[in-house]
């Protein structure tokens, strides 16, 4: 009798868990292919973090398909506990995808001559432009100083201030190429078509 359980919740588990695995293998095939395509996951810790919160959300279903099915309980039961396994791994999943379109390539600033990769959870800007800005910081006596000042005193980096910001073009700024600082050091970016390309390689 137990042993027959034991099988039967196993059973369960391991459909949980190969439905679950084939679920995130499309997801992240769909965030990477979206947001994270030509190198951009190069600009951040983007693959632990990924591996992290798919894994925890793999796990769990089948650990709790195992704890809270039985073939001991009503068909209302089960279903009902599916429906909340379901919907707890869509909140954590939710949550993961969440932390993961805040690491997305907000845009690109040029700051005392280098270049510097800003994500979207670093942007005090919503949108993601993926544009390329120089920085000009408002010279002392200037109207724009005062507000320059203040966003200093409010601890906010330079390369955040979008009200300084200006517009410019990848192939004025870098011609063919251009090295920008990232989270994970240095990447090359170059542009093909009308998409930038990042690698880790020099050309």
């Amino acid at each position: 009798m137990l042993k027959q359980k034991f099988k039967q919740k196993l059973q369960w588990s391991i459909i949980h868990l190969l439905t679950g695995a084939l679920v995130l293998t499309i997801a992240a095939m769909l965030i990477y292919l979206n947001w994270f395509y030509d190198g951009r996951y190069l600009l951040t810790d983007l693959v632990g973090l990924a591996v992290i919160i798919f894994t925890l959300d793999l796990i769990l279903g089948p650990v709790l398909s195992f704890w809270l099915l039985s073939p001991n309980k009503t068909k209302k039961e089960n279903v009902i506990n599916i429906l909340l396994i379901v919907l707890l791994q869509v909140v954590s999943f939710s949550y993961g995808v969440v932390q993961i379109d805040s690491q997305r390539l907000a845009y690109i600033i040029k700051w005392q001559s280098s270049y510097f990769a800003v994500s979207k959870s670093e942007s005090r800007r919503d949108e993601i432009t993926e544009h390329f800005y120089n920085f000009n910081e408002p010279k002392v006596g200037t109207v724009n100083r005062s507000q320059y000042d203040k966003l200093i005193k409010e601890s906010i980096s330079p390369v955040e201030m979008y009200e300084f910001f200006e517009e410019v073009s990848f192939a004025t700024e870098c011609g063919l190429q251009c090295a920008v600082i990232t989270k994970k050091g240095i990447v090359n970016v170059t542009k093909n078509s009308n998409s930038l390309v990042f690698n880790k390689s020099l050309r």
